[in-house]
C-alpha cells in the first residue's frame, strides 16, 4: 500500500511539474507563435501570461500592439488591460501550429490611430485601418468567437507635426461563429460569420480648425440588418452665423443636429469599411435640424464651381449609395441670409418637415428610372406647403432635368413681409392668399413655370432704402394693381414665365426665385413690375 501511495505521489508530482514546465514553455514560446506570420501587419507583445492548461485558457496582461511597417497610409497602435484566449484546444496548440480558440476577448483596449497625410487623406482610410487591424489579429488562428469590450481611441494626423483630430469611447464588438478562411469585407471583422453586433459612443472628428462632427452613439446588428446613429452634430466652435461673418468669401455655412438616423434592410453588398457603400431598403431621418447661413456682404469666389441640381447632388455623395426609400420626419430646415448692407440675417424656416424619397442612387452606372420626392412643411410658421418632384436619371451633368409641382395653403399675406423685406422695396399692409400653385420644368439653364396665385384685399406700400414710406407712390401703386386676383374676377391673371437659373446657387434657390418672380408678375401691374424688379450684378449672377 505504501509503495502504491509512493508511486501515486510521484506521478502526481511529476504531473504537476510537467504541467508547470509546459505552461512555462507555452508562455516562453507564445510571442513567437502569435507573431509567426511573415505577412502580418502588427506585432502583439505582452508582459505577463497566465496559462491554465486544464481550463483551456490563456490570459495575457499588459498587452501592446505595434505596426510592423511604418509606410502604411494609416497605422494603429494599441494597449489593452487583458486578452483572454478561452476554450483553447491545448493539445493542438502544444503539438500543432494552429491556435484553435473558442473565444478571443479583448478588455479595455485603447487605440491610437495615426493617418499619414503625405500618403493619403481619404476618410475611408480610417475605417479600413481598423478592419485591417482586426483582420490581422483574428487571422492568426482558428477563432470561433471574438469579443471586444469597452474600447476607446484617438485619431492623429502626421504631416510636419502630429495633430489630434478625433476620438471615441465605449467601443464594443461581438462576432459569433467566425470562419477565418472565408473573407468578407463588409464588417469590422472581415470574415464570414453568423452574426456581429458592434457599437461606439462619443465619436468626435475635427473637420477643420473651427468645424467639428460628433456622433453620440452608433449601433450595428447584423441579425436585424440595421445601423442606428444617434445625436449626430456638425457645428462650428461658436456658430455658423459667426463663421459666415468673419469669412473672407461668401459660401454656405451649414450646421446639422440630427437626433436619429436609422438604415434598415441592409444588403450584403453594403460596406462601411474600406470602399464604403450602402445598399438598403429604408433610411429614416428623424428630428433633423439643418441651418444654412450665407453672408451676401462677402464676395463670391470667382473659381467657385457650378452647383448641380437634384441628380447631381445625389451623384456628389462620395461613395456608392442605393436606397429604395428615404423617410424624413419631424425636421426643420432653415436658410438664413445676411443681405448686403445688413448685419443680421433674415430667414426662411421650413418647419414640421416630412418627406418621402424613393430610388436614391448615387452611382451613375446603377441609375435608371426616376427619383421621386414628396415633401411637406410649414413655411415660417404660417404657410403649410407641399412639393412633389420627379427627377429622371441618366440625363448627364449638362442635361439634368426635374419636374416640380408645389402648392401652399391659405395664409395672411402680411406674413410675407418678414421674408420679402430685404428682397423687394415693398410692404404688404393687408391681403389673404387663397391659393398658390406652381409647376416647374427645370434644366441647368432655366425653369419654365406656370403659377396660380389667388389673393384678395391686397394693399401695398413702397419703402425707400431708409425704410421711410412713400405715401404718394404707395397710393399710386394700389391704384395700378388689382386688390383681388380670383377666378371670378374679370382681370383674373395666371403667370406663364421663365426663370433664369443662377448656376452658382443651388436648386432650392431656383425654386424660390421662380416663386418670387411668379408672385410679382401676377400681383402688381406693369408699372409695379418695373418698380420692384431687381437687376443682377454685372458678374452674370455670381453675387445674387
Amino acid at each position: 500500500m505504501k509503495k502504491f501511495l509512493w508511486i501515486l505521489g510521484t506521478l502526481i508530482l511529476l504531473g504537476a511539474v510537467s504541467i508547470f514546465l509546459v505552461e512555462k514553455w507555452l508562455v516562453k514560446t507564445l510571442p513567437d507563435r502569435m507573431n509567426a506570420n511573415e505577412d502580418r501587419a502588427y506585432d502583439i507583445r505582452f508582459e505577463n501570461a497566465d496559462v491554465r492548461l486544464f481550463r483551456g485558457s490563456i490570459e495575457l496582461k499588459d498587452i501592446s500592439v505595434h505596426p510592423v511597417k511604418d509606410s502604411m497610409a494609416t497605422t494603429i497602435t494599441g494597449t489593452m488591460q487583458s486578452v483572454r484566449l478561452g476554450e483553447l484546444k491545448m493539445l493542438s496548440f502544444i503539438f500543432g501550429d494552429v491556435l484553435d480558440i473558442g473565444e478571443l476577448k479583448f478588455e479595455g483596449p485603447k487605440f491610437i490611430l495615426v493617418r499619414n497625410d503625405s500618403i493619403s487623406k481619404k476618410p475611408a482610410d480610417v475605417s479600413m485601418a481598423f478592419q485591417d487591424f482586426f483582420g490581422d489579429i483574428v487571422s492568426r488562428g482558428v477563432i470561433h468567437n471574438f469579443i471586444l469590450e469597452n474600447g476607446s481611441g484617438e485619431f492623429f494626423t502626421q504631416s510636419d507635426t502630429l495633430r489630434k483630430f478625433g476620438s471615441f469611447d465605449s467601443f464594443n464588438i461581438t462576432a459569433v461563429d467566425l470562419e477565418t478562411d472565408s473573407v468578407r469585407l463588409n464588417y469590422a471583422i472581415p470574415f464570414k460569420l453568423e452574426s456581429i453586433q458592434s457599437g461606439l459612443k462619443n465619436l468626435q472628428i475635427n473637420i477643420d480648425k473651427e468645424l467639428t462632427f460628433t456622433l453620440g452613439e452608433f449601433n450595428y446588428d447584423s441579425k436585424a440588418d440595421s445601423f442606428d446613429f444617434f445625436d449626430l452634430k456638425l457645428a462650428y466652435d461658436d456658430s455658423n452665423l459667426a463663421a459666415a461673418k468673419r469669412a473672407r468669401f461668401q459660401r454656405d455655412y451649414i450646421e446639422i443636429d440630427l437626433k436619429h438616423l436609422k438604415i434598415e434592410k441592409i444588403s450584403a453588398r453594403s460596406s462601411i469599411y474600406g470602399d464604403w457603400s450602402v445598399v438598403a431598403g429604408l433610411m429614416t431621418i428623424d428630428s433633423l435640424i439643418l441651418h444654412d447661413v450665407r453672408n451676401k456682404n462677402k464676395p463670391r469666389p470667382y473659381d467657385e464651381p457650378e452647383k448641380p441640381m437634384f441628380e447631381g447632388m445625389v451623384e456628389l455623395i462620395p461613395f456608392p449609395l442605393e436606397l429604395d426609400t428615404v423617410r424624413v420626419l419631424n425636421s426643420t430646415i432653415t436658410y438664413s441670409q445676411i443681405s448686403e448692407g445688413k448685419s443680421q440675417p433674415g430667414s426662411l424656416n421650413f418647419e414640421q418637415l416630412s418627406a418621402l424619397i424613393t430610388r436614391v442612387v448615387s452611382l451613375d452606372s446603377l441609375q435608371s428610372g426616376e427619383m421621386l420626392i414628396h415633401g411637406e412643411a410649414v413655411l415660417n410658421g404660417f404657410a403649410p406647403m407641399r412639393m412633389d418632384v420627379t427627377v429622371p436619371y441618366g440625363m448627364g451633368a449638362n442635361e439634368e432635368r426635374f419636374h416640380l409641382e408645389a402648392s401652399v395653403d391659405p395664409f395672411g399675406l402680411p406674413s410675407l413681409n418678414g421674408i420679402l423685406g430685404d428682397l423687394v422695396s415693398v410692404n404688404i399692409n393687408s391681403g389673404r392668399m387663397e391659393k398658390l400653385e406652381i409647376t416647374m420644368d427645370a434644366n441647368p439653364k432655366y425653369s419654365s413655370n406656370f403659377m396660380k396665385f389667388h389673393y384678395s384685399d391686397l394693399k401695398l406700400e413702397l419703402r425707400d432704402e431708409e425704410e421711410k414710406k412713400k405715401k404718394l407712390m404707395s397710393t399710386l401703386s394700389n391704384i395700378l394693381i388689382s386688390n383681388n386676383n380670383l377666378p371670378e374676377n374679370r382681370n383674373y391673371r395666371t403667370a406663364t414665365f421663365r426663370t433664369e437659373r443662377n448656376i452658382y446657387r443651388g436648386t432650392f434657390n431656383l425654386i424660390w426665385e421662380s416663386l418670387r418672380e411668379g408672385m410679382l408678375e401676377i400681383a402688381p401691374g406693369d408699372v409695379m413690375q418695373l418698380l420692384l424688379n431687381e437687376q443682377d450684378p454685372a458678374d452674370k449672377g455670381r453675387r445674387r
